[in-house]
C-alpha cells in the first residue's frame, strides 16, 4: 500500500531524489545533472583493510556515505519518503552486475517487529526488492528475523554497536536448509561501522552460510574513519 500510495505522490522520476528539484522522466536513476556530478560514487570495497575482523566475506557499495547522500538515506529511513526506495533499488542492481562473483540468494536486514510497525515498512527490504525485481531475481526478506530490540546505534561507537548487536539476529529453524551452503547477498541502506552487517553475516554463517556479501547504497570509507548515520 505504501509503494501504491509513493507512485502516486511522487510519480517515478518527477524530483530529483537528492536536491528535489523537478527532473524529467528521462532521468532514469532519479538524479538530476547538477546531483550525479556530486555524488561520491563508490566502486571499491571500503573496509577491505579490517575485513579479517568482520564475518562478511565483501561489501558491495554504490557510493560513499556522507554530506551528499545523508539526506537521500535520512529520507528514506526517517521520513518516509520510500520513492526513493526505487532508484536506489536500480542502482543497487546495477552495483550487482559490476561484480562477476556469484551468489545465490538475496536477503536483507531486517528491523525488530514493533521498530517495523512504528516505522511502517523495513528500508533495507524495500531496496532488495526492488534490485531483485531490475535483476529478475527471488529476494527473500525472511531468511533473517531480529527477535530482540537493540535501542538505538546512533551515537555508539563499533565497539559499542558490536556489543549491543551481539546475537540480535537470527535465521528461523524453517529457514536454515535455504541458506546451507549458499552464499548469501545481504542488503541494506547504509554501512558506517559495518558492526550491523557484522551481525547478520554471523547469524547467517552460524545457520550454515558458505559466504555473505553486503551489498548496500552507501558505506563509509572505513569504520575507523566513518561517520555514524
Amino acid at each position: 500500500m505504501l509503494r501504491r500510495l509513493a507512485e502516486l505522490v511522487y510519480p517515478r522520476n518527477i524530483y530529483c531524489m537528492r536536491c528535489g528539484d523537478t527532473i524529467d522522466d528521462s532521468r532514469r536513476h532519479g538524479l538530476c545533472d547538477v546531483c550525479i556530478r556530486c555524488i561520491p560514487w563508490a566502486g571499491e570495497n571500503p573496509f577491505q583493510a579490517y575485513m579479517d575482523e568482520f564475518a562478511f566475506d565483501d561489501v558491495w557499495p554504490v557510493v560513499r556515505y556522507g554530506a551528499h547522500v545523508r539526506g537521500m538515506v535520512h529520507g528514506l529511513k526517517l521520513h518516509g519518503q520510500t520513492y526513493i526506495a526505487r532508484n536506489v533499488g536500480q542502482l543497487l542492481a546495477e552495483r550487482v552486475l559490476m561484480e562477476s562473483a556469484s551468489w545465490h540468494v538475496m536477503t536483507a536486514v531486517p528491523l525488530h517487529r514493533e521498530k517495523q510497525r512504528r516505522r511502517g515498512y523495513n528500508q533495507a527490504a524495500m531496496l532488495a526488492e526492488y534490485a531483485a525485481a531490475e535483476l529478475g531475481v527471488a529476494c527473500r526478506t525472511d531468511l533473517l528475523i531480529k527477535p530482540r530490540v537493540t535501542g538505538s546505534l546512533r551515537l555508539a561507537d563499533s565497539r559499542m554497536r558490536r556489543h549491543m548487536l551481539a546475537d540480535a539476529f537470527k535465521v528461523p529453524d524453517c529457514k536454515r536448509r535455504e541458506i546451507a551452503g549458499k552464499h548469501v547477498l545481504l542488503v541494506d541502506d547504509v554501512c558506517t561501522t559495518g558492526s550491523t552487517a557484522d551481525a547478520c553475516a554471523r547469524a547467517l554463517k552460524e545457520a550454515g552460510a558458505a559466504g555473505v556479501t553486503l551489498l548496500c547504497f552507501a558505506a563509509s570509507a572505513g569504520y575507523r574513519k566513518g561517520e555514524d548515520a
